[in-house]
C-alpha cells in the first residue's frame, strides 16, 4: 500500500512541475543531439526556431501527463487492490 501512495505522491509533485520539467528534458535532449532546432527556408530562423521549440517543449510536457496519469492510476490499483485483498482492519 505504501508503494501506491509513493506512486500517487510522485505522480501529483510531476503534474505541479509539469512544464519546467518539460523545458529541462528539452533543454538537456537539446545539448545531447548538439542542436538548437531546425529552420525551415521559409520562415526567418529566429520565428522558426521559436516554434519548433515551443512544439518540442509541448511535447514533453504532453509526455509527462501521460506519465503521471499511469503513476497516479497504478498507484490507486496498487491501494485498492490491497485494501480488498489485505484489509489492514482483518489483521494478519
Amino acid at each position: 500500500m505504501t508503494l501506491g501512495l509513493v506512486f500517487i505522491g510522485i505522480g501529483l509533485v510531476w503534474l505541479l512541475f509539469r512544464r519546467p520539467i518539460a523545458r529541462r528534458q528539452h533543454w538537456i535532449s537539446s545539448q545531447m543531439i548538439g542542436r538548437r532546432g531546425e529552420h525551415s527556408e521559409s520562415e526567418p530562423p529566429h520565428e522558426a526556431g521559436a516554434e519548433a521549440d515551443g512544439e518540442r517543449v509541448r511535447g514533453f510536457e504532453m509526455l509527462g501527463v501521460f506519465f503521471c496519469s499511469v503513476l497516479i492510476v497504478g498507484g490507486l490499483l496498487i491501494v485498492v487492490l490491497t485494501l480488498i485483498f489485505r484489509p489492514p482492519w482483518a489483521g494478519e
